[in-house]
């Protein structure tokens, strides 16, 4: 056994605590012992030193031929674990020079680093062949590590392919079936050309005869969506949700047995505590990967909407309410990322409210939060909520939380965010006696300066009794609200903090916005905005000041040489700036049209502005066209200048179209997210919304022409 080991010169090696690894062998040693606690202590250390964080060492190359021979030692212990070593090792795909980050700065060092990592994706490669044999080994851990390892590492994908499709019919281990299903998907997606086709009668038959074995069915139905979604079967939605089903009868008979005694002693080793959280999780929370295999179904079907809500739906309906709040996440990210059909998924959202569980309460409101410019037909439903919370007399602890954090505080920001005025007051008593928080711009906006108007005076209070040296946040946020507003009074106010913000450039720059914001009821402003614009050519508010100063009297003459200035700054927010300003100016900007057509591709908003002040349809639809399918996140600028365009926008009409047709919101148009991303990431609703209300406004004028 490790037949060569003492011949290894592992003292001119290394690994991440010493430049002598004299140490691994006793490592290597470990993992062979008949003591689970030493093998707990070699495995934690071969990962924390030897492999760490990924990294691959000289040590760690020189462990692969003897990882392997344990790996195949007949009846040791712990096999699927080094199994798994080696995979992580081989580091999966061929890896690219040009990605891995180098530390050295000399090009020999850097040679030699990248070359350690190629060395141990081949030295995995080359014994592969291992893994096939465990694919028969008695030990089912072994089996299902090696059929993953397979699909991961081995050098021929089709000969691994009849390997794994060889076993499963002999198959019996639940979870060993489960690898090897996964396996085949991920061995079809990785070569669709050519394993896909072989691959897609495979998996549809494990889905159609997987039989009881419910999370069998849903692992095929996984990879089937993946590689081969147009082989899905029509009652696609009706398995997962058995499947769900059948998980939550298993979690409650779970739940009555006794906690089962356990079969290996703890170690202070990372190995030990990850095992006992995932013993833990099983036990406790789900008793299998339903969970798991239902969020990746949702991502592999991706664009499939048609399955994708309806799976929703069942899952929200759900008897279980661990289940729900995984479902109530997954409803915030598809409904953020994709357009919803009907109004079906808003209200069984929302239907969470009624249910006794506070955490289900709170993880529906915060994703209803996201939602809240589609989420107008469920604001009774919160409004009920808030009413039968204080009817019902139900509290929540504050330790810790802000406002916002609490269930009451979640539910306000819904309706404010929908500038429903039954929150106004709710929002008058925050804003009056804590300080604004960040959301408190969107609130005004989503209100507006006539739904807003009684909410102006208590920002003009907050303003006006904070101390004149206090130049943070809470200044700025009052500034913008204020400017959102327009409320009158407030002005001399932000008159007064622009003039005081000599030495304060975020405040100076909030004031320049709430004044433009105001437009021309801030007339008495104009002889200090105009000395800011005629001030320094490289004031980094020069830009900024100008903007304000044509909101405020609309002199193109007094702002052109300020904005002239912007096109020409390093800085991308100020030269953006200028460019939105130039673009309102429209024919009076004309003289600043050649900057526009600079030696570099246009932009975005160097097309939008060059169309506004030459109406040249003909040099604009090209470029907008381009940056249309180029940057999905500037679809709704473009939209709003080809309504602006009218019929010469014609030629843009399949992109419009195809727009409209679309299941995707249009910033996760090309996107290509992990499931976890999927999940937690959540896109813009408010601006998409406009998107289409442009999009349908462009068709709607050609087809009544």
């Amino acid at each position: 056994m490790l037949t060569g080991i003492d011949d290894v010169d592992w003292a001119s090696m290394g690994h991440a605590y010493t430049d002598s690894a004299t140490d691994v062998p006793d490592l290597l040693w470990g993992l062979a012992s008949e003591d689970p606690a030493r093998r707990d202590i070699a495995l934690d250390g071969l990962y924390g030193a030897v492999h760490h964080q990924g990294d691959v060492y000289d040590s760690t190359v020189a462990c692969i031929p003897f990882l392997f021979e344990l790996a195949s030692m007949p009846g040791l212990p712990d096999r699927a674990a080094i199994v798994r070593l080696l995979c992580s090792v081989a580091g999966g795909l061929n890896p690219d020079p040009a990605e891995l980050d180098a530390p050295f700065e000399d090009d020999r060092e850097n040679a030699a680093y990248v070359q350690l990592y190629l060395d141990a994706w081949a030295g995995v490669r080359e014994r592969a062949d291992a893994f096939l044999t465990l694919l028969g080994d008695p030990d089912p851990e072994v089996r299902a590590a090696a059929a993953e390892a397979l699909a991961e590492v081995h050098p021929q994908p089709a000969r691994v392919f009849d390997a794994l499709r060889g076993r499963l019919p002999v198959e019996r281990d639940p979870e060993a079936l489960r690898a090897l299903v996964g396996a085949i998907g991920e061995l079809a997606g990785a070569h669709p050309e050519q394993l896909g086709d072989t691959a897609e009668p495979v998996l549809r038959e494990m889905v159609l005869s997987g039989g009881a074995d419910h999370e069998l069915r849903l692992s095929a139905l996984v990879q089937l969506a993946r590689c081969a979604p147009r082989a899905l079967p029509a009652d696609s939605v009706r398995i997962a949700l058995d499947t769900l089903r059948s998980a939550y009868e298993r979690k409650a008979s779970a739940a009555r047995a006794a906690e089962p005694a356990r079969e290996r002693p703890r170690t202070d080793t990372m190995v030990s505590y990850l095992r006992d959280l995932e013993a833990t999780h099983y036990a406790l929370a789900d008793s299998d990967a339903t969970p798991d295999l239902l969020l990746e179904l949702h991502h592999a079907l991706g664009d499939r909407t048609d399955l994708r809500f309806p799976l929703l739906l069942g899952q929200l309906g759900s008897a279980d309410w661990g289940q729900r709040m995984a479902a109530i996440r997954m409803a915030g990210a598809l409904m953020t990322g994709w357009r919803i059909p009907d109004d079906e998924p808003l209200l069984a959202l929302v239907g969470q409210l009624r249910e006794p569980e506070l955490r289900l309460n709170k993880a529906a409101l915060s994703e209803l939060r996201y939602l809240a410019p589609v989420a107008g037909v469920v604001a009774d439903d919160v409004v009920a909520f808030v009413e039968d919370w204080w009817e019902s007399g139900r509290t929540e602890s504050m330790d810790g939380l802000r406002w916002l954090d609490t269930a009451i505080g979640r539910a306000m920001e819904v309706l404010a965010l929908q500038g429903d005025d039954r929150a106004l007051n709710a929002l008058k008593s925050v804003l009056s006696r804590l300080d604004p928080p960040e959301e408190t711009e969107r609130w005004l906006t989503a209100y507006g300066p006539e739904a807003g108007a009684e909410l102006g005076p208590v920002l003009h209070e907050r303003l006006a009794d904070l101390d004149p040296d206090d130049r943070g946040v809470n200044r700025r946020r009052l500034l913008d609200g204020l400017g959102i507003l327009r409320h009158r009074p407030s002005l001399p106010l932000v008159i007064a903090a622009l003039r005081d913000s000599d030495d304060d450039a975020a405040t100076r720059r909030h004031a320049l916005r709430a004044l433009a914001r105001y437009g021309t009821a801030a007339a008495e402003a104009a002889p200090l905005l105009r000395e800011r614009v005629s001030g320094r050519a490289c004031d980094p508010d020069r830009t900024e000041a100008a903007a304000a100063l044509w909101a405020v009297t609309g002199d193109a003459e007094a702002v052109l040489p300020a904005l002239s200035a912007g096109l020409r700054s390093q800085h991308r927010y100020e030269r953006r700036v200028a460019l939105q300003v130039i673009g309102s100016l429209g024919p009076a900007a004309v003289s600043l049209a050649a900057s526009l057509r600079g030696p570099e591709p246009q932009g975005v908003d160097e097309a939008v502005a060059l169309w506004r002040i030459t109406s040249d349809a003909e040099e604009a639809l090209p470029v907008l066209s381009h940056h249309w399918t180029a940057q999905p996140v500037h679809r709704p600028e473009i939209a709003a200048c080809l309504v602006a365009m009218g019929p010469a926008a014609a030629p843009a009409l399949p992109l419009v179209r195809a727009e409209l047709s679309s299941p995707r919101r249009h910033r996760t148009d090309t996107t290509h997210e992990t499931a976890h991303a999927a999940v937690n990431v959540r896109g813009d609703v408010a601006s998409d919304e406009e998107l289409l209300r442009d999009c349908r406004r462009i068709v709607a004028a050609f087809e009544t022409d």
